[in-house]
């Protein structure tokens, strides 16, 4: 994952913060479990690999953003889905106070069928945390979503890439799929105009390399202002070109929609 020196200064003040009650899950726990319990996919493990033949999922972290609507303009022209693990306490206010844009962003992504996923309220790396402060993270970041769009989703990305055996039997109890990527194109370290062409390169190679097959699991970053211009159409475009479909993590790894949310 992006090493962002601001990020995890942050993850450490949550440590350092008196610790926040968990609000109590919308769901009973056991209910949670028992209401996808006919998934064929996994959780207590991370998923890196996506399992449909020909397919891509590509997924954005750390937003909404500012240049989230121009990505959802360029997925919409190419008829392509994304899936977006978004932050709920990341970039200015929370994602549910409506004197923001990001209610807006969040409905039109759900409204044009792209998944969106959690990657946590404030990004915190959920190894690190105690278990009241995780549970926090996660079920704060549902409520928020409820407000906006009446579910919260079932698939989470660790921030950092980072979840331990206490953070999956924690995810595992809460009844999400923890999803990590096995294509990194490193836009992070590719954030300019001269650069972007570096992480572009990497996604190009990824694919042909195909080291799991012809279906990859892609990260990247729709609050980066070149992957939005330069990154994301040049990887819609390989895709097209090369006769795979960009989806949803969702989809590519076999799971019917009705799965990826909780629902009231």
């Amino acid at each position: 994952m992006a090493p962002k020196p601001l990020r995890a200064l942050l993850s450490l003040c949550l440590l350092a913060w008196p610790t926040k009650a968990a609000p109590a899950p919308l769901r009973n726990l056991t209910a949670r479990v028992q209401a996808r319990a006919t998934t064929s996919v996994p959780r207590g493990v991370i998923i890196e690999h996506c399992t449909v033949p020909g397919t891509v999922a590509l997924t954005f972290d750390d937003g909404p953003f500012i240049y989230t609507d121009h990505i959802l303009d360029l997925l919409d022209h190419h008829g392509a889905k994304a899936t977006f693990f978004i932050n709920g306490e990341n970039w200015s206010r929370a994602i549910h106070d409506d004197a923001t844009p990001w209610p807006q962003v969040l409905r039109r992504m759900d409204a044009a069928g792209h998944q969106i996923g959690s990657h946590t309220w404030g990004h915190a790396d959920l190894s690190i945390l105690d278990p009241e402060s995780r549970e926090y993270q996660i079920y704060e970041l549902e409520r928020a979503l409820f407000a906006i769009i009446g579910k919260a989703p079932t698939y989470l990305r660790p921030p950092y890439a980072s979840c331990n055996w206490d953070c999956l039997a924690a995810t595992e109890r809460m009844g999400y799929h923890v999803v990590n990527f096995d294509v990194d194109p490193k836009d992070y370290l590719h954030n300019d105009a001269s650069g972007i062409g570096g992480a572009m390169e990497n996604f190009s190679n990824a694919l042909d390399a195909q080291r799991w097959g012809n279906s990859f699991l892609v990260l990247s970053h729709d609050s980066l202002k070149y992957t939005a211009l330069a990154l994301v159409p040049h990887m819609l475009t390989e895709i097209q070109a090369r006769g795979l479909r960009a989806v949803t993590v969702g989809e590519c790894l076999g799971d019917p929609k009705e799965n990826w949310y909780w629902t009231a």
